[in-house]
């Protein structure tokens, strides 16, 4: 697993689409809205949750969308059995009924709920650069699974274990960390593939699917390199598909709206490189630019827009630092010397 966002985020008066799929922010809403007062009584088993779903939408989509609201907001990441490697396989009521599970018992009970609701679903098992993977580490067996669903006639990928947050060490110990969010609800396979790669080359849903060997050499990217603009998914496999040893600079998941409409591409920058930065954000109050800790200057703001228009790089750390509206002060950005 990984750090994912802490909740779902939206910028105002637009639509997300993906493919054929088109879903509104206020869709969402409402269908969580109704997901959270399904009674509690009706959320110990498959059967009961079936017609609960059942009757907030008729739409695969909406149902589609409210089994992952309830899966990404109830179930927890069995982080004991992930530590003493004792995975048992639960069935989809056992995994409703204690509220835990690791990556089979996410997916198992998101089949089942999509299957009692009409939906065609599978289970996807493959290799993925989850918690406590580091660049460069060859995954040598499979070590997750995730969905596909069929909506309106075409398949789509989702991960509800990583849509439901993260696992961190605190004290010794490794804990979950609720963080319900839509990172990967409906994934552009050109994008969910830096991360997850299926035994089964057709559960890719890539036109000429990737070798192990590529996914290997792959970064492991977030997706809000590009839900931000930073980078287009197309463009981007095209270089890696060309042997490019490419490497974008470290972009941190602040768990906000961003829009990345001008920054450098590349983690290294040369002394030809002029720092021109365009970020959009109505949840940033300042943003900063540093070079070893020293700050170089503040972008400067109009409505939620920040810019930066400054000399050349010289050498040293560059980093955007991000001064948020809840208080906090974060790495937004990150370029090596």
């Amino acid at each position: 697993m990984r750090t994912l966002v802490l909740s779902i985020v939206f910028f105002s008066s637009i639509s997300y689409g993906f493919s054929q799929l088109i879903y509104t922010e206020s869709e969402i809403q409402k269908t969580a809205l109704l997901v959270k007062n399904i009674p509690k009584a009706a959320q110990h088993n498959t059967a009961s949750l079936v017609i609960e779903i059942n009757k907030i939408g008729k739409t695969e989509l909406i149902k589609t969308i409210a089994i992952y609201e309830w899966i990404t907001h109830n179930i927890s990441y069995d982080t004991k059995a992930f530590v003493k490697n004792d995975i048992k396989q639960q069935s989809a009521d056992e995994v409703i009924k204690s509220k835990t599970a690791v990556c089979s018992g996410y997916a198992t009970v998101f089949k089942e709920l999509a299957t009692g609701l009409g939906l065609e679903c599978e289970l996807i098992e493959g290799y993925a650069k989850g918690y406590g993977f580091e660049t460069g580490t060859i995954i040598e067996e499979p070590n997750h699974v995730w969905n596909k669903v069929k909506i309106d006639g075409m398949w789509y990928l989702i991960d509800a274990t990583w849509g439901a947050g993260s696992v961190s060490e605190a004290s010794g110990k490794l804990i979950f960390i609720s963080a319900p969010n839509l990172d990967w609800f409906i994934l552009d396979p050109l994008v969910s593939i830096y991360s997850h790669f299926p035994v089964e080359s057709k559960n890719q849903l890539i036109e000429t699917p990737l070798t192990k060997v590529l996914f290997d050499k792959l970064p492991n990217l977030d997706p809000i390199y590009f839900s931000s603009g930073f980078l287009n998914s197309t463009e981007t496999m095209a270089v890696y598909k060309k042997n490019s040893t490419f490497l974008p600079p470290k972009l941190y998941n602040l768990n906000i709206p961003l829009k990345i409409n001008e920054a450098p591409k590349t983690i290294k920058l040369s002394k030809k490189d002029s720092l021109h930065f365009e970020i959009q954000s109505s949840e940033i109050k300042k943003l900063y630019l540093t070079i070893d800790d020293v700050v170089l200057g503040e972008l400067k703001k109009n409505g939620d827009v920040f810019t930066y228009h400054g000399a050349p790089y010289k050498s040293g750390l560059l980093e955007i630092i991000a001064d948020l509206q809840v208080e906090e002060r974060l790495v937004l950005l990150e370029y090596n010397p």
